[in-house]
Order: C-alpha cells, then sequence, then structure tokens
C-alpha cells in the first residue's frame, strides 16, 4: 500500500513538472543555507574542544590601572606563570605560557622563515592535548633550544626521514636546536595555532635571561590548569594578595595596578574581548543562527503557500477518489506522501550541493601558497 502511495504521489509531481520544480528548487535553496549555516555554527562552537581538560583550564588576563587609562591585556606579566607554581596554591595542577614569534630555520642548504612559530613552557602539552607522533611531551620542551614540529612543517626539511633528534640551525646566528617532538598538525578549530614549537626556556635563558622575574614586562599569554574540584572564583580572589606580596613595591613606585582575572579557555575564541579581530565572535553564531531559522521558516510557507494555490484543482481530484470509495485517511496519507516525496528528493539535491561547496573549500584550502625560503 505505501509503495502504491509514493508511486501516485510521483506521478503527481511528474504531471505538474514546473510546480513541482518550483517548489524543489525553494526547498532546496532555504534547506541548503541552513545546513551550510548549521556548519558554520558547529565549527565555531567546537573550538578547543579536543582538549580533555578544557574545563578545568583558564587564560589569565590582566587590567593595568594606570593614573590615564586601564590597559586591558590578553597576558599578565611574564613572571606570574612561574611564580604561580612556586607560591602557595595547592589548587594549581600546571600552567604555561605561550607567545608567537618568528624564526629562520635552516637544514642544509635550505632556509625557512617560519613565521607562525610558537614559544611555549615545558608544561604545554600537560595542559593541552595535542598528539605527539614521536617524542616524549613530557620531556619535549624542558631543554633550550628544543624544537617540536608538526608534520607539515617537518616535511620541508626531513622529507619523510624520522627528524627526532636531528637538528636544525635557528635565527641569522644559527643557534643549533635539536627536534625532540613531531605532532600532528594543528586542528583548525583550535586557538592556538603553529607550524613550530620553541621550548620557551629558549627564550627565558638564552635570549632574555631574567624574564621569568620580569614583573612589569607583558606581552605572552598564560594559562592555568586547576585541579579537578577547584574553584576558579577561590583562586582569583587569591590572585592580588599575591601580586602585592611578589610585586608591590614596584607597583607603587610606576604607579601601575594589575588586576588579574580568569577567561575559561573555551570561552577565548568567542567570548573574550582582549583580542580583537583575530578571535571569533558569539554575536556571530547567534546571528547566523537566528537568520538560518528564518531561512528554514520562509521556505516552509514558500511550500504552504504553492501547495495552497493548487487546492481548487486538487479538490476535483479528491472529490473522484471519494467517489470511487477511498477515505480520509487515504487521501490523508497520499498528499502527506507527496509532501514527504518533495522534501526527500530537495534533502538530496541540499545534501549534494553542500557537498560540492565543502569540496571547493577544501579545494582553496589545499593549494599551495608561496612559502617564504632561500636557498643557498
Amino acid at each position: 500500500m505505501l509503495k502504491n502511495y509514493f508511486k501516485i504521489a510521483f506521478r503527481n509531481l511528474w504531471r505538474h513538472r514546473v510546480f513541482s520544480l518550483i517548489n524543489i528548487i525553494g526547498l532546496t535553496v532555504g534547506m541548503t543555507a541552513c545546513f551550510l549555516i548549521f556548519l558554520y555554527v558547529r565549527f565555531e562552537l567546537s573550538y578547543d574542544s579536543m582538549h580533555s581538560k578544557a574545563d578545568r583550564t583558564y587564560r589569565i588576563v590582566c587590567d593595568i590601572k594606570t593614573p590615564t587609562e586601564t590597559l586591558k591585556t590578553s597576558g599578565p606579566s611574564w613572571a606570574v606563570g612561574p611564580h604561580l607554581i612556586k607560591g602557595d596554591f595547592p589548587q594549581v595542577e600546571a600552567s604555561v605560557r605561550t607567545t608567537n614569534n618568528s624564526f629562520l630555520v635552516r637544514k642544509g642548504n635550505v632556509k625557512f622563515q617560519e613565521l607562525n612559530t610558537l614559544m611555549a613552557d615545558s608544561s604545554f602539552f600537560q595542559v593541552f592535548d595535542f598528539k605527539l607522533i614521536r617524542g616524549n611531551p613530557s620531556t619535549a620542551l624542558n631543554d633550550q633550544l628544543s624544537i617540536v614540529f608538526t608534520k607539515s612543517a617537518a616535511k620541508k626539511y626531513f622529507g619523510d626521514a624520522d627528524p627526532v633528534g636531528q637538528t636544525v640551525l635557528l635565527t641569522g646566528d644559527g643557534f643549533t636546536a635539536k627536534i625532540t617532538g613531531l605532532m600532528e598538525d594543528l586542528p583548525e578549530n583550535s586557538t592556538i595555532r603553529a607550524d613550530m614549537i620553541v621550548s620557551m626556556t629558549t627564550l627565558t635563558r638564552k635570549f632574555n635571561p631574567g624574564l621569568d622575574d620580569q614583573w612589569g614586562n607583558y606581552g605572552n599569554n598564560t594559562y592555568v590548569l586547576l585541579k579537578p574540584g577547584a574553584s576558579a572564583i577561590a583562586f582569583t580572589k587569591q590572585l592580588p594578595a599575591f601580586l602585592e606580596k611578589m610585586n608591590g613595591t614596584e607597583m607603587k613606585q610606576l604607579n601601575m595596578y594589575p588586576t588579574l582575572m580568569l577567561e575559561k579557555f573555551r570561552d577565548v575564541y568567542l567570548r573574550s574581548t582582549r583580542d580583537g579581530s583575530k578571535k571569533g565572535n558569539i554575536n556571530n553564531v547567534y546571528t547566523f543562527s537566528i537568520i538560518a531559522v528564518f531561512i528554514l521558516l520562509i521556505a516552509c510557507f514558500n511550500f504552504v503557500n504553492l501547495t495552497t494555490a493548487r487546492s481548487a484543482e486538487r479538490a476535483k481530484e479528491v472529490g473522484i477518489r471519494k467517489v470511487v470509495g477511498a477515505g480520509k485517511p487515504q487521501l490523508t496519507r497520499q498528499f502527506i506522501g507527496e509532501s514527504v516525496l518533495l522534501c526527500v528528493i530537495a534533502f538530496v539535491f541540499t545534501l549534494g550541493l553542500a557537498a560540492l561547496y565543502s569540496l571547493h573549500l577544501i579545494c582553496l584550502q589545499a593549494r599551495p601558497s608561496a612559502p617564504v625560503f632561500f636557498t643557498i
């Protein structure tokens, strides 16, 4: 019986091809727009979801009050991170500082300017779940001039060979750096992006000794991992006393009073106002979600209006069917079958269009850009 309903529905749709085509196009356009917006919203909301400890990870941000203004920075002073671990904070499991940098890297007769470089403390892989293919995550960033490459970056220098244990030269001075780890390329939905990670001790002990004790020097991101069950609010309340104890005299001398606050790590991309245009915006997610709902509603209203416009013509068909013995349930199933068939056809076209658009984006991203490199 069900097969017969769909067979008759298909015949009716084929008999009125123009009407059916308009209906299908309207539904397809509406559903495709909604589907693509859904993919965008889902991607935006998935940022940093790959980290198992994300719910316990916070970024420390800072407001610096001066006599003339209040500066809102995305990180505290360089000294805060290492002194938190040394301080009396039993609720802190780990802290890690990161900062973006750029290095000229040389291997043999080829040089690449690695613009997307991150410098990070040795606890980087303890806080974040970036997978190491080779190397020990606990010790990979311990020593000065230690480097962890992503697969894509390592391939430029070592091809398919194992890079761990090999060396490259950093900067124009030619510091010999050792490859201590190889990791998967960082996912697109990560706020932390890098092709190469260099140990923070390279900066704090070799390039800028004493940076770990500089309370008036800002310019890093500091993340803190709290122990399970620890209260972020209670921890935040302890920070003013911590700053007063460690840096009270210098704050009064400089007349600069920093205030430390915590941002949830999962909120940094969408909800933080500290990084400007470099991050996402939760309002965009809300706006596009509302637009998607309206587009779908318009497509549904268009479908209902077009179907209602043919009601007079279909009334004759209903009358004839009743004369030959069709009951109300049979007629209901028949019309529902036609609507379902239209929606299924439109949905198939929607999947096809969405797949083609996604494939187009993948091809654009895969298109190689001209690398910055030099050969000798």
